[in-house]
């Protein structure tokens, strides 16, 4: 037992109150006028034993009133010593329990329970013991005790999920726990043993802390399974690849719904690889919920579902800010946008002088075809929505050479344009192949450049490509919450052939996603990954359940979040702009049952015998929950002093001879 407050143990002292104030009482204030004592015989006082004992009684309640109420101050724990990680001298034993989705077998996580029971009672009798479950991170089962009995019963809570178990991670993170529990350290891994969960390096599965290794095996003799592995679309057709595994020439229905309603059911048969064709998919505008389904009973049902959304939207409207409607500039950048095969957007033209700037907090980004056409009042419009968040892809063209500062950036033009060496063009000479934005496109340094606009970058621009005299190509700047790319080169298919090359292509389609923000809008997930709501560019929102459930409670709401995604099926996720669907699936590799080869496993077992370095048994703080007492003091004080004010009463009540005069 401890005490939180032990300093108000001092009022203690306290307790010579009733003692004093009992010395006080010890005679009868009743008392009588006599005119003369000295013909009386002198006798022995004597004390009636009844109210002896109610004098005692009264001075005990009253002392323990004064303790119980120092001590109810002074918050006394109370925790079971059995629970308690006191010395160890047999070390600590660590029980690793896989809960991952390959473990969801028929009968594979009931074994595992067992074989976890039996090495928590075939630890050594004097050493503590610990659980832990693994899948896609550790989680603690029990804190460290040497009670056997609740660690079984701990165990009853404990159920499979789908995510994926990675061994390496999972022994880096028992590693350094290990640091810090009394030594030597024993661990036993009750699992299945996939060879898909081995990390890539085994020195990843050597950890420095322990002293032991104990492998449990509890996946059995295997059967055969079927899984889903993906979905492909194209136009109005479905590919649904279905791999079986030790199936021998069994045969599986594999059926395809499109938003509940069932598109076809086939057949396919036999171990290996299967893309079956479904066509007709009639997607409905927005988000489209694509299920595929096989109707097996094998070894692992989980992965006999595969999910996907399939986006449906017509293409949004993109103002191409310009002087010309029929220009070229708006014949490439149409042409371009119009090949990505997400037809996410479309270029709209709109006449510099005629555009209303106060619609431009419809759109996500804007193009200007030439930077030099852009007017006081629509720098000043376009310098805000940027700083609001929105991205800006600009171009400087002929108009942009008589220039002295590129507007809404700022950026100085020194001098007039410069033109190609007499020996012919200009070429791209540098370009940053890791930024997101260029890190899909090819073809730059085929770029022929006759001509550019000589803009300085400034320290707070991001040099994209440079062309081979050193003079900055493509430029980024961030401004606010958004975003400028700048092109110092034009789009008329004079100063440079940009516009004619394959990489134009490829370059406008991930200028679109860069800009737009929806770069980073992953729809696709595997069980165990995190979800961030600031993906859709919004740092809040709420985000649905599979089963229909609120994720985040009201005040989460309003927080940037980092969504755990541990059930496979559809999220739906609400932002302050606009809801998507998110879908998530078991990991591939949980379907690959395939186990460790024994031999593996004998050198991973033999390479932890010793491998951890001599250290001083370090016991770490109390991890059982303690019970404060100060509640039930509370209570007994209460009886306490019921108890005194009744005999207090009694005992004080003032006596009479029985006579009036």
């Amino acid at each position: 037992m401890s005490l939180l407050a032990p300093l108000f143990l001092a009022g203690l002292l306290a307790i010579a109150v009733p003692f004093w104030l009992h010395r006080l009482q010890t005679e009868s204030s009743d008392r009588k006028p006599f005119s003369s004592a000295m013909l009386l015989e002198k006798s022995d006082q004597r004390i009636h034993v009844r109210k002896k004992l109610k004098y005692f009684t009264l001075l005990a309640l009253r002392v323990l009133f004064l303790a119980l109420l120092a001590f109810a101050f002074a918050r006394p724990l109370w925790t079971n010593p059995e629970a308690l990680p006191g010395p160890a001298p047999d070390g600590t034993h660590v029980v690793l329990i896989d809960t991952s989705a390959s473990m969801s077998r028929d009968g594979v996580f009931e074994r595992a329970l067992e074989l976890a029971r039996s090495a928590i009672d075939a630890a050594p009798r004097g050493a503590l013991v610990q659980v832990f479950a693994a899948s896609a991170d550790l989680r603690e089962v029990t804190p460290l005790a040497a009670d056997r009995a609740a660690h079984r019963a701990a165990l009853d809570g404990l159920e499979a999920d789908p995510t994926r178990l990675d061994l390496g991670r999972a022994m880096a993170a028992i590693d350094r726990l290990a640091e810090t529990l009394p030594a030597p350290v024993t661990l036993h891994v009750v699992s299945d043993l996939q060879e898909s969960g081995l990390p890539v390096r085994f020195s990843d599965l050597v950890a420095a802390n322990l002293v032991a290794l104990q492998t449990h095996d509890a996946a059995g003799a295997g059967t055969g399974n079927w899984s889903i592995d993906s979905i492909r679309v194209a136009g109005d057709a479905a590919d649904v690849v279905v791999t079986g595994t030790g199936v021998g020439d069994d045969a599986v229905n594999v059926s395809l719904t499109l938003n509940g309603v069932i598109v076809g059911e086939q057949q396919t048969a036999g171990s290996g690889t299967t893309s079956l064709r479904f066509d007709g998919l009639a997607l409905e505008p927005g988000d489209n919920r694509l299920q595929a389904e096989i109707a097996a009973a094998d070894e692992l049902l989980i992965d006999n579902t595969y999910y996907q959304v399939l986006r449906n939207e017509p293409p949004a409207p993109i103002p191409l800010l310009t002087i010309n409607r029929g220009g070229l500039p708006v014949t490439y950048l149409s042409a371009a946008l119009h090949s990505d095969p997400d037809g996410a957007y479309r270029v709209e033209p709109a006449i510099v002088g005629d555009f209303d700037t106060r619609t431009l907090s419809r759109f996500r980004w804007v193009i200007v075809d030439d930077i030099g056409v852009v007017d006081p009042m629509l720098e000043a419009a376009l310098a805000e929505f940027v700083e609001a968040g929105g991205g800006l892809l600009a171009f400087a063209g002929e108009r942009s050479a008589t220039l002295t500062r590129v507007p809404v950036l700022g950026n100085e033009i020194s001098g007039a344009s410069i033109g190609a060496p007499d020996s012919g063009f200009l070429a791209i000479g540098e370009v940053d192949a890791g930024h997101p934005l260029l890190a899909g496109t090819e073809g730059w340094y085929a770029v022929n450049v006759a001509q550019t606009v000589p803009v300085r970058a400034a320290t707070a621009d991001q040099v994209l490509a440079r062309l081979d005299n050193g003079e900055p190509f493509l430029i980024e700047r961030r401004i606010g919450q958004g975003r400028v790319l700048l092109v110092a080169g034009g789009l008329e298919n004079r100063w440079n052939d940009l516009p004619i090359r394959p990489v134009f292509v490829s370059f406008m389609i991930e200028a679109a996603r860069y800009l737009s923000a929806t770069e980073q809008l992953q729809r696709a997930f595997a069980a165990g990954e995190s979800l961030p709501l600031a993906q859709a560019g919004a740092a809040s929102g709420q985000v649905v359940d599979p089963d229909g459930r609120s994720v985040l409670s009201l005040a989460d709401t309003t927080r940037a979040q980092r969504i755990s995604l541990r059930k496979t099926g559809f999220y739906e996720v609400y932002t302050r702009d606009g809801e998507y669907l998110v879908a998530v699936n078991t990991d591939p590799r949980e379907s690959m049952l395939a186990a460790i080869e024994a031999e593996t496993l004998q050198r991973w077992e033999s390479a932890m015998e010793g491998s951890g370095a001599p250290r001083e048994s370090a016991v770490p703080a109390q991890q059982a929950a303690p019970y404060e007492l100060w509640h039930v003091l509370l209570f007994i004080l209460a009886l306490v002093l019921i108890a005194e004010s009744v005999l207090a009463n009694a005992y004080l009540t003032p006596r009479t001879s029985g006579g009036t005069t």
